[in-house]
């Protein structure tokens, strides 16, 4: 890796983490919730069709690049947002805005389900018999 492609991803990352600081502290009313829901489900599709038509500056393999981390990321940040919404309003939400909620923590508690089978499965290959 040449010293222009880390300053590069270096100057990516940077920004991905100004992104997030930006969005948490931005918009925190139950009325964007739709609209986080359709952020989060494209943002979803771009995470899965973008890496073979990024270019390979910004990859860190051919199956990791540093734009998908910062969207998943980004993801994360909005099912964070919508979980703390639905739990300090839940009663006051309209059936959209509470879907919208539920919508958008899928991908959350798919990533909470997936680290604990990752350490049901390393708990089970390092026990001992």
């Amino acid at each position: 890796m040449s010293t222009l492609q880390a300053i590069l991803i270096l100057a990516l990352l940077a920004a991905g983490l100004a992104l997030l600081i930006w969005l948490w502290w931005k918009g925190w009313s139950p009325e964007q919730l739709p609209q986080w829901a359709g952020w989060v489900w494209g943002l979803l599709a771009l995470m899965l069709l973008a890496p073979a038509r990024l270019p390979a500056t910004i990859r860190w393999s051919e199956g990791m690049s540093v734009a998908q981390l910062v969207l998943g990321a980004v993801v994360l940040t909005f099912g964070l947002k919508a979980l703390i919404l639905l739990m300090r309003h839940g009663p006051s939400l309209s059936s959209a805005q509470r879907w919208a909620a539920y919508l958008c923590m899928i991908p959350l508690l798919i990533g909470v389900l997936a680290l604990a089978v990752f350490f049901w499965t390393a708990g089970m290959l390092g026990s001992k018999k």
